[in-house]
């Protein structure tokens, strides 16, 4: 049974979307209900057992690497005033905003063999079990490519960017074979009323081998972006999709963000 102890973390982009809002500061570093995003992420991977976390990082990120290792972070994420388990973060450069799969690309001799988790920064998850949590057992029953997954309907689509949706059919309850995944299109995912579809969220979890498929996408692109080689390893290989329980957002959205402090303000 392979361990997930490796995260990685992609905070080097611009964060365009959300502009309006961060005001030049990283939109990692984004309160969502009182709280940095990136502190709901840490604290997921914290909390799903992962002993290890690779943030890339560019050098306009500097207050998100300060938060981080200050005090302040540690307080933050206690978890009902207990300490969470001890995890050791190392932060990665890229020196240029190059897109996801340069920044990814960066952290593969870090990885080296291993399994690891890669939790996009802007997807936040409310749930009595993290995302991550959720997915690591199946991975390790099926030892295979493992991707959260949502049923969104035409009302949560709004606040998503319009990629990630999947082909899939059911292999048993809450558990789907994944056998395509649509690419990067402009805007948010629009849908009709009364549609629904999968969507695949910012959590994966991985083997050493998706560094050879990101490699053969290099330059496919005026980015490198990450999806081309999601996309090949579930036409080549296949993926296992988890549905989750619990509630997701893309808080890199703004019709995300705000529904996602509309929820936060709600709950009791």
């Amino acid at each position: 049974m392979r361990r997930v102890k490796k995260g990685v973390i992609p905070a080097a982009g611009l964060g365009t979307r959300l502009h309006p809002l961060t005001g030049g500061q990283p939109k990692e570093m984004l309160p969502v209900g009182g709280r940095p995003m990136i502190s709901y992420v840490v604290r997921e991977a914290t909390l799903s057992g992962l002993e290890e976390l690779f943030i890339v990082i560019n050098e306009q990120k500097g207050s998100l690497r300060r938060w981080l290792e200050s005090e302040e972070a540690r307080e933050d994420l206690r978890t009902e005033g207990r300490e969470v388990p001890s995890l050791r973060i190392t932060f990665v450069h890229q020196p240029t905003p190059s897109g996801s799969g340069d920044a990814i690309y960066r952290v593969r001799e870090l990885v080296g063999e291993d399994t690891f988790a890669l939790m996009m920064p802007d997807f936040i998850f409310f749930g009595s079990t993290p995302a991550l949590g959720q997915m690591i057992p199946i991975y390790q029953r099926l030892e295979r490519d493992t991707v959260g997954v949502l049923p969104l309907g035409a009302k949560e689509a709004r606040g998503f960017g319009n990629v990630g949706i999947i082909e899939a059919r059911q292999m048993e309850p809450g558990v789907l074979e994944v056998e395509g995944i649509t690419g990067k299109l402009p805007g948010s995912l629009t849908l009709t009323e009364g549609k629904k579809v999968l969507k695949a969220v910012g959590r994966w979890i991985l083997g050493p081998h998706f560094f050879s498929y990101l490699e053969r996408t290099k330059g496919t692109g005026a980015e490198w972006d990450d999806t081309p080689a999601l996309q090949m390893i579930c036409e080549h290989k296949g993926a296992v999709g988890k549905i989750l329980e619990g509630r997701g957002f893309d808080v890199g959205n703004p019709l995300g963000y705000q529904a996602a402090e509309a929820f936060l303000k709600a709950r009791p």
